[in-house]
C-alpha cells in the first residue's frame, strides 16, 4: 500500500517547498501520486472532470499514466457555461456523464436549490454562518461564538460587513456546492465504489491551499478518500503543461497569451466553475462575472437575472443588495448623463451616485450604527 508520511499531513515549510520544486519534478510527483493512487485500488478509481483547464490537465495525465479505460465523470449541474458541457462530452477515453436529482430520480436545478436554501453569496464559509445563524438551532454559546468570538478568540466571527445578510428579505446558504455537486459524485462512488482523482490546484484559494496543505496529494481515509496529483501547482504550471503539450482547452478560456514578463494567462474567462454563483464576485473587479455573463450569454444572464416569481433566478435582488453590479453599457446601451446619474426625482441624488458597493456599505452602517472596518 502506497501510504506516504508526506500524503497524510504536509508542515507549512514542506507544503512551500512543493509548491516551489522545478515544473519537471512537479510533472514526475504528480504522475507517480497518479500511478500510487491506482494500484492501490486496483484500477478502481475515476476523474472527477469538469471541463475546466486544471482537470483538462489531469485527464491528460492520467490517459498518459494509466490509460483510456479510468472514467471521466461529468456532473451536468445546468449551471455551466454551455461551452464547457460541450467541450466536456468530447473527452478522451471512457466517459460519464452524471446529474444532480432527488431521492425518486427528478434532476434538481439550481432554482430549486436557491428557493429551499438560498443564494451562494460572499464565500462558502460567510454563508454557512449566515444559515446557521438565520435558521440553525443553535446553543447560546455557539451563537455568541458566531457573533463575537470567545475566549479562544474571533477566527470564525461573522463579518460586520456582511452582518445585514442576517435580516436580507432572501436567505444565503452554502448548500448549492453540497446539493448540485457533491451529491452526485457520492452517488456515483456508492453505486461503482470508485474513489476519485479531483483536478484542483493550490492556486484556486486559500482555503484549498490549506486544505492541501493538510492532507497531501493522496487522501487514503477519513470523510473525503482523494487524490489530488496536481494540488501543488501553480497557474503558471497548468498553462505551461498546456501549451508545451498541445492540448486543446475549452473556447471560454479564449487563447493562451505570454505577457513581457514571461507569464502564461487566459485571454478569456479565468475561472469556470458554476455560471451563476456569486461566491467571491464581490472581490472582482469590473467587467465582473455576471456583466461578462451578460455580454457573452445574454440568453443565461436573462435567466439569472428574471425574477424567481417568472421563472428566472431572481439574482438581481441579492447583487444589489450587497452592492454588486451586474449591468454594463454594452448591455444597456449607451446611455445619456442622466440615465448615467440614476437622479429621479424624490431620491437624493448624493445617494444615487454612490457605487453599489457604497450604497450596500451605507445600509451595513445604518443597521450597525459603526462605520464598518475594511474587510476583504
Amino acid at each position: 500500500m502506497y501510504i506516504k508520511e508526506d500524503d497524510l499531513k504536509l508542515n507549512e515549510w514542506q507544503f512551500s517547498q512543493r509548491k516551489y520544486l522545478p515544473y519537471e519534478i512537479k510533472i514526475r510527483l504528480s504522475e507517480t501520486r497518479i500511478r500510487e493512487w491506482y494500484d492501490n485500488w486496483d484500477g478502481q478509481v475515476y476523474l472527477s472532470y469538469s471541463g475546466g483547464i486544471d482537470s483538462t490537465v489531469l485527464l491528460h495525465m492520467i490517459r498518459k499514466v494509466i490509460g483510456d479505460h479510468v472514467p471521466a465523470v461529468f456532473s451536468n449541474t445546468g449551471m455551466e457555461f454551455p461551452e464547457i458541457v460541450r467541450f466536456a462530452r468530447k473527452a478522451s477515453g471512457e466517459y460519464v456523464e452524471i446529474a444532480p436529482r432527488d431521492k425518486n430520480g427528478k434532476r434538481i436545478l439550481y432554482r430549486d436549490v436557491v428557493m429551499k436554501y438560498g443564494y451562494p453569496l460572499v464565500s462558502k464559509e460567510t454563508a454557512m454562518k449566515i444559515r446557521k445563524l438565520r435558521h440553525g438551532n443553535l446553543s447560546d454559546r455557539y451563537r455568541n461564538y458566531l457573533l463575537n468570538g470567545d475566549e479562544r478568540g474571533k477566527m470564525g466571527v461573522l463579518s460586520k460587513k456582511w452582518r445585514p445578510l442576517l435580516t436580507a428579505p432572501f436567505d444565503t446558504s452554502e448548500k448549492c456546492c453540497d446539493v448540485m455537486k457533491k451529491a452526485p459524485f457520492k452517488k456515483y462512488h456508492k453505486d461503482t465504489g470508485r474513489v476519485p482523482y479531483i483536478g484542483v490546484t493550490q492556486d484556486e484559494g486559500i482555503m484549498r491551499a490549506r486544505q492541501y496543505a493538510h492532507t497531501g496529494c493522496n487522501v487514503y481515509d477519513g470523510n473525503t478518500v482523494k487524490s489530488q496529483p496536481i494540488g501543488f501547482w501553480t497557474r503558471q504550471d497548468v498553462l505551461r503543461y498546456v501549451t508545451e503539450n498541445d492540448i486543446e482547452i475549452c473556447s471560454v478560456y479564449g487563447d493562451i497569451g505570454r505577457r513581457s514578463n514571461g507569464e502564461l494567462y487566459t485571454t478569456g474567462e479565468q475561472r469556470t466553475g458554476c455560471m451563476f454563483c456569486a461566491f467571491g464576485a464581490h472581490l472582482e473587479s469590473e467587467p465582473n462575472r455576471f456583466q461578462r455573463m451578460q455580454v457573452t450569454h445574454p440568453k443565461c444572464y436573462e435567466k439569472c437575472m428574471r425574477p424567481l416569481d417568472q421563472g428566472g433566478l431572481g439574482m438581481t435582488i441579492p447583487l444589489d443588495y450587497i452592492g454588486i453590479p451586474y449591468t454594463t453599457w454594452e448591455g444597456l446601451g449607451q446611455m445619456n448623463l442622466k440615465e448615467f446619474m440614476n437622479v429621479k426625482e424624490g431620491c437624493n441624488p448624493a445617494d444615487e451616485r454612490l457605487s453599489a458597493r457604497e450604497r450596500f456599505e451605507k445600509k451595513s452602517w445604518n443597521q450597525l450604527g459603526t462605520r464598518l472596518e475594511p474587510t476583504e
